[in-house]
């Protein structure tokens, strides 16, 4: 989608004089007066919302690469978007500049990302569950809110002939008896990943200088902000990334269960397999979504 000047430029009160497309419906502008803001195309209100509460959460924290926000009121007849304003953060995603960057540099680019998304999972979640809206899985208690989006995300999955009642049988009997070892919800970055992390170059080093993704918060366990950020992070490319996302996260907590340790996060990671082979039935992509439902299958036993 290209971003309509005329109807941006009325919100902002501003020339605008480039355009620059960050991708996922993110744009970066260079105003008339020469400062640089970001603004996001949301599809839903509850998106906006999400990302408002959570930044608002994050208002008090300083030195951290997250942006500020404001709702823009983008007049358009026609358009049922939202939409946003962020200032504070610059930069490029980092998928861009992926080829560019070294793997030195990749590393530090993760230390510091661990250590900030560090100090976000030091501000409170609340309940468990989503910022906004009507979570049904939503609970006072970790294990509560898993045994609700497990029974919810079964139930869906066999409905939608991604798994057979047996094999959901077996998810349950291993994911049940988990106890999850926290004892208050986190506020979760949860949409980590090389398009929503900005990157700049500054007398040559690369730095990280902007998360965005903030419509995807929620309130959990650094667990599934791990697993959810790894999976993002795939391939071989982006393994100096990882490592140094996890020793940057780990050497600011002595928690085991905090830390980006495998055997802290299998349980996260079956539950993010199973959530992925719901997405992708409710698509009709029924061969990925069998490919997560054997994943799952293989971490349960």
């Amino acid at each position: 989608m290209e971003l309509q000047r005329e109807p941006i430029e009325a919100a902002l009160g501003v020339r605008i004089r480039e355009i620059v497309s960050l991708g996922c419906d993110r744009w970066t502008l260079a105003l008339a007066g020469g400062d640089r803001v970001i603004v996001q195309r949301y599809a839903s209100a509850d998106a906006l919302t999400t990302a408002e509460v959570a930044l608002d959460r994050l208002r008090g924290e300083i030195d951290l690469p997250v942006p500020q926000i404001r709702r823009l009121k983008v007049v358009d007849a026609t358009s049922e978007d939202h939409w946003a304003l962020f200032t504070g953060v610059s930069g490029d995603p980092l998928a861009q500049k992926l080829p560019q960057i070294a793997d030195e540099a990749l590393y530090q680019i993760g230390v510091r990302l661990g250590q900030a998304v560090y100090r976000v999972h030091r501000v409170a979640g609340g309940r468990y569950g989503a910022l906004t809206g009507n979570d049904p899985c939503a609970a006072d208690e970790e294990r509560q809110y898993i045994l609700a989006r497990l029974e919810h995300d079964l139930a869906e999955a066999i409905a939608l002939n991604a798994m057979s009642t047996e094999e959901a049988a077996d998810v349950r009997r291993t994911l049940q008896a988990f106890i999850p070892p926290g004892r208050q919800a986190a506020l979760l970055n949860s949409g980590l990943s090389p398009e929503t992390l900005l990157v700049t170059q500054r007398d040559g080093r690369w730095t990280l200088s902007g998360i965005l993704g903030w419509e995807h918060a929620l309130s959990w366990c650094p667990a599934w902000e791990h697993v959810t950020f790894l999976e993002a992070c795939e391939g071989q490319r982006c393994f100096g990334l990882r490592v140094g996302y996890g020793n940057g996260y780990d050497n600011e907590t002595q928690r085991a269960y905090e830390q980006v340790r495998e055997p802290a996060l299998r349980p996260y990671r079956a539950l993010l397999a199973l959530r992925r082979a719901v997405e992708r039935a409710r698509r009709g992509a029924h061969d990925d979504a069998r490919r997560y439902v054997n994943v799952l299958l293989r971490l349960v036993t």
